[in-house]
Parts: structure tokens; C-alpha cells; sequence
């Protein structure tokens, strides 16, 4: 069965403890789930949120690299699964909806000085299509709110009938390959220049990749000349995007650009309260303060945060308190510490490799330079929590995630085969550990 591999495959991706905890009691519903869609049976709410947050986007990967189509991923609670027919069919004008997400609004959204002006300008293009605003560029550090944003804009115009595309730039560049492939390209340009609204994340993706930034551009100048709103997010400025056709960079400048900033303390305690509202966690306002206080990364690691509290909370049946909450801070950021680890991991890489640390991450194809920087691959999904291949292809300057997963698969067996290797895997995971935790 299809879920057994992708099984196998995530054990090698996750940490043991997450695996056996989160992803082992998942059930595949074989029966519900088709092609384009994986339906995942979880035993109760907090499981359901959990997964959703940290590892949708790494199952569907799995999913696709093993039938070659990336599948929407629905996760649900065994007492709702009779529900996931219906589920699947809401927002039926919602196109490319793989992980569009019908909850997230502009009222449950915690506007504060980080992020007000990105809001309102949102909600102005949400309000006003392509009248005052065209195009907008929400850019900002990864975990912000800037996809919230998106599906905030495509709820709101999804009540006024209008036709949506909520795209990310890697689903994008699938869709186009996939039609460049079958020779369908009119049907691909006839599903994406006739709009309301394009929603396109992370759009700092198409650095590089030529051809397609030419089909990218053609369908920005067929919707900006039919007045259709287009809003993108990207982790930096246009002019940041190392590889981005000028072109582009003129067109992207020349909208909106609004920037969102890490949340002040006062908007944290606002975004753990909604969250607590949103998952009906009933938490006191001290333990809120104190996460407030302590939390020192990105909104969806607030998130996870409250979820895996909440979840040590049903499985303890004890009450929130300040150390539970220390102890849970503790395992997160014990997890989460890698994610600031992998220029460590590069230069440990480097030094016992005898290369310089920007070999690594050249593009140089010299098999020692290649070993190293599958190894520093390889050590990256093995020792941190970035979870995405798409941003560690970016860091390494790799193609994209395919080239990622095929590089961890090679060197995963080069390891296996050759005990040289392996003891030196054994010595460097050993040496950032320490470096990591002295």
C-alpha cells in the first residue's frame, strides 16, 4: 500500500519521537482517498491540528514522490469521517485548492503594528478588486501570517462569487511542467488567466528558473490588463531575489509592497489567545503571558507551541500550569533549535571535508563538493526540523525539492553501503550535537 512507503520515507524525514508520537497512530482511509486527495484518520482534535500544521506539506511531498501526483491532504477525526465527501467539495470556485484553508479570515486574524498595514491592504483588495491596489506583495520572514493573508483574501471573495486561485509557486511550476509535458499548455494558460483573484505564495521560488518566469510573466500581463487582482507573498524584496528576471522585478516593484515584522509582545499574547479560542483551549492569562514571553519564533511555531501543550495537557489529564508549559517550551525549542543550525551543519560539514563552506553551496559539480553537500543534506533532515525541501533547495541553491529528496536518497544509500561513510555521518552528527547542546 501506497501509505507504507510513504510511511518509510517520513521515519528517515522526522525525529523518532514525533514519528512514534504524531505520524505511527495515523490511519490511511484507502476507500476515501483517490489520486488528488489523501485522507489521513487521526484519534482526536489536537493529533488532527498538530499534523495539519507541522507535516501536511511534507506527506504530500511523500505522496508525490511516489505516485507523481502531489495529492490534497485531509486529516480528520475518526468520529468525522463520514464528513470528508462533503469536505472535499466546499469552495468548489476555489481552484488549485491543495491546502486552502476555509478557517482562516480576516476576523481571526491579530492585527498589530507588525502587521497592520499588510491587513489593510488586503482587506482593501479584498473589497475593492484590482481598483486601488494592483498587484500587492506581502513580503516577510517565513511564519508571519503571510499565507493567512492569502486565504483571508480568497474567503472574502469567495462569498461575493467570484473565481480564485490560491496557488503556491512550487504547485505552479508542477502544473506547468506537467502541461508542458502533456502538450496541453492552452488548457494550463486558460485556467490561469481567467480570474478574479491570483493568490500566489512564495513567489521568491521562480529565482533561476527561466522558462518559467516567462510563462509566469505572460500570465501577470494577461491578468493585470484585464483588471483581475493579483496579491503574491515572498520572504524577501523582489530586489533581494537573487536570479529574478528584470522584468519581473519592475513588475513586482511596481505595486504594493507591504512588509510584515516578527509580533511585539502585546500581539503575541493577542495570537495565543485567538489560537486558544480557535482550538477551544481554555488557558489562564499567566501561562499566556509567560509562552508570550518566551516564544521567541514565528506564529506557526506559536501555534505548534499551543497545540503540543494542549496535547500533553488530553494526554496527562492534568491542568495547564507554568511548568507544564516550561517542560513543553523546553521539547520545542530543543526541536525547534535546529531550524538556526544549518550554516553549523555546513561549516562542520566543511571543516571535516576539507573544503571551504561556500563550496558547499555552490554550484560546483567535483564529487568531493557533491558528497559534502549531500551530507549536509542529509545531516539537515536528520538533525533539524526544517521540514520543507523547497526552502532547504534554496539555501543550497539546488534546483528544487525533487532534486533535494533524489539527493537524500542517494547518499542515505551510500551510507548504508559504505562504512567509512557511515562512520564519518556518525562522527559529524556527533560534533554538531555537541556544538548544539555544549
Amino acid at each position: 500500500m501506497i501509505w507504507d512507503e510513504v510511511l518509510h520515507n517520513l521515519k528517515q524525514e522526522i525525529s523518532p519521537y514525533e514519528f512514534e508520537t504524531y505520524i505511527s497512530p495515523i490511519k490511511y482511509d484507502e476507500n476515501a482517498s483517490k489520486s488528488n486527495l489523501a485522507v489521513l484518520v487521526v484519534q482526536n482534535v489536537y493529533i488532527e491540528k498538530w499534523v495539519k500544521t507541522k507535516y501536511a506539506e511534507t506527506i504530500a511531498h511523500n505522496f508525490e514522490i511516489i505516485s507523481k501526483t502531489k495529492p490534497e491532504i485531509k486529516i480528520i477525526v475518526a468520529k468525522d469521517k463520514q464528513n470528508v465527501k462533503k469536505s472535499h467539495m466546499k469552495n468548489s470556485r476555489v481552484q488549485n485548492q491543495n491546502f486552502f484553508n476555509s478557517q482562516q479570515s480576516f476576523d481571526n486574524f491579530v492585527v498589530g503594528n507588525s502587521n497592520k498595514s499588510a491587513f489593510t491592504i488586503a482587506k482593501s483588495v479584498a473589497e475593492h478588486q484590482a481598483k486601488f491596489y494592483n498587484p500587492v506583495l506581502i513580503y516577510g520572514q517565513t511564519g508571519l501570517g503571510k499565507t493567512h493573508l492569502l486565504y483571508a483574501i480568497g474567503n472574502f471573495v469567495l462569498e461575493k462569487n467570484k473565481k480564485i486561485i490560491y496557488i503556491t509557486t512550487e504547485e505552479f511550476m508542477n502544473e506547468y511542467h506537467k502541461h508542458l509535458k502533456q502538450h496541453t499548455m492552452d488548457t494550463f494558460r486558460d485556467n490561469y488567466r481567467n480570474c478574479d483573484y491570483f493568490l500566489i505564495d512564495d513567489v521568491q521560488f521562480l529565482k533561476g528558473k527561466s522558462n518559467l518566469q516567462e510563462e509566469f510573466f505572460n500570465t501577470f500581463e494577461a491578468l493585470y490588463k484585464n483588471k483581475k487582482q493579483i496579491v503574491m507573498t515572498s520572504d524577501k524584496l523582489p530586489k533581494q531575489i537573487q536570479g529574478l528576471e528584470e522584468r519581473l522585478r519592475s513588475r513586482f516593484e511596481g505595486g504594493m509592497m507591504m512588509e510584515i515584522q516578527t509580533p511585539e509582545i502585546e500581539t503575541k499574547i493577542r495570537i495565543i489567545e485567538q489560537k486558544c479560542r480557535d482550538n477551544q483551549i481554555n488557558m489562564d492569562k499567566e501561562i499566556i503571558i509567560f509562552l508570550a514571553e518566551n516564544i521567541n519564533e514565528n506564529i506557526r511555531q506559536i501555534e505548534s507551541t499551543i497545540l503540543k501543550l494542549n496535547f500533553h495537557h488530553s494526554m496527562t489529564n492534568q491542568p495547564f500550569n507554568i511548568t507544564m508549559a516550561k517542560n513543553v517550551l523546553k521539547e520545542t525549542q530543543k526541536e525547534t533549535s535546529g531550524e538556526i543550525n544549518l550554516e553549523k551543519i555546513i561549516n562542520t560539514v566543511a571543516r571535516e571535508c576539507n573544503i571551504k563552506p561556500s563550496e558547499i553551496i555552490s554550484k560546483s559539480r567535483i564529487s568531493k563538493i557533491v558528497q559534502a553537500r549531500h551530507l549536509v543534506i542529509y545531516l539537515t533532515r536528520t538533525l533539524s526540523t526544517i521540514d520543507s525541501m523547497g526552502i532547504l533547495a534554496q539555501k543550497l541553491n539546488m534546483k528544487d525539492h525533487s532534486a533535494i529528496s533524489k539527493a537524500f536518497k542517494q547518499i542515505t544509500k551510500k551510507i548504508e553501503q559504505d562504512e567509512n561513510l557511515k562512520q564519518l555521518t556518525k562522527d559529524l552528527k556527533n560534533k554538531i550535537q555537541k556544538e548544539k547542546n555544549p
